[in-house]
C-alpha cells in the first residue's frame, strides 16, 4: 500500500518567507498549424514538500543529481511524535524516549502537529512554527551513523525568528559527515506512519544539478 505524504504544489502553497511563489503563465503555440494552449511554470526549489541536499548550505556540496536517483528509496523509515506549538524547538531530550526508532531508521520523521494549521492558518505555518536545535544532528549521528534523512511536518527545520540558528542547524545536518538530507513540509497526518517501519520513496519533480527540489513522497507499507 502506498500513501502520499507530500503536498500538491500550487499557487496557494504556504512558503517560507522570501521564497518565490509558483507562477503559471499560459502561452499559445502554433504547433502543427493549430493553436495550442501551453503553460510556462516557475517555482522555487524550496517550494512545497522538498528535499534539501548539501549544496543548499555547504560550499561544493553535492546536488540532487549527484546524490539522489530519479527514484530514491530509504528503508526502514520511522516516524516519531514530538508535539509542539508555536516556535518551540526540538532538542536532544525530546528524542530520548524514541531511541529505538532513532537507532533503527534510515529515514526519521518527526510529527510535531504543525501540519494541522497548514490550511487554516498558512501565515503561522510559514512564519511561527516548531524548529530543530542545532544540537540534534550530532546526537542523531552518534545514535545512528546509518541515518540519511530527517523529515518533518513543518515548512522548515528553521524559523524566521532565529536566522543564525537556522543557518547552524542546516549546516550541521547537511555539511557534516555522514550527510543527513532534509525533507521539509511533509504531510505526516496518516496515523499508521507512527510505530511500525515503512519504506520511503521519493521522486524529484526536477532531476538536475540543484541544491533542493520539490518531490513526490510516498510511504509504502506491506
Amino acid at each position: 500500500m502506498l500513501i502520499p505524504i507530500s503536498y500538491p504544489l500550487n499557487r496557494g502553497t504556504p512558503l517560507y518567507p522570501g521564497t518565490e511563489p509558483l507562477t503559471i503563465n499560459p502561452t499559445k503555440s502554433l504547433a502543427r498549424g493549430d493553436a495550442e494552449e501551453k503553460s510556462q511554470i516557475s517555482f522555487s526549489s524550496h517550494a512545497g514538500t522538498h528535499i534539501n541536499l548539501p549544496r543548499h548550505s555547504c560550499p561544493g556540496g553535492g546536488s540532487v543529481s549527484a546524490l539522489l536517483a530519479p527514484e530514491a528509496v530509504f528503508a526502514p523509515a520511522r516516524c516519531i511524535e514530538i508535539p509542539r506549538t508555536g516556535e518551540e524547538p526540538i532538542r536532544i531530550h525530546d528524542l530520548l524516549g524514541h531511541l529505538d526508532a532513532v537507532r533503527n531508521a534510515r529515514a526519521l520523521f518527526v510529527r510535531t502537529g504543525s501540519g494541522r494549521i497548514r490550511e487554516s492558518d498558512p501565515e503561522a505555518y510559514a512564519k511561527r512554527h516548531p524548529w530543530v536545535h542545532h544540537e540534534v544532528p550530532g546526537f542523531l549521528r552518534m545514535q545512528n551513523p546509518a541515518l540519511r534523512l530527517l523529515g518533518i511536518d513543518t515548512i522548515s527545520i528553521a524559523t524566521p525568528s532565529y536566522p543564525e540558528e537556522g543557518t547552524k542547524v542546516h549546516r550541521a545536518f547537511l555539511c557534516n559527515h555522514p550527510h543527513i538530507f532534509l525533507l521539509e513540509d511533509v504531510d505526516l497526518s496518516y496515523g499508521r506512519l507512527l510505530g511500525e517501519p515503512w519504506i520511503l520513496r521519493l521522486y524529484p519533480v526536477v532531476f538536475d544539478d540543484l541544491d533542493a527540489v520539490p518531490v513526490v513522497a510516498l510511504a509504502e507499507f506491506e
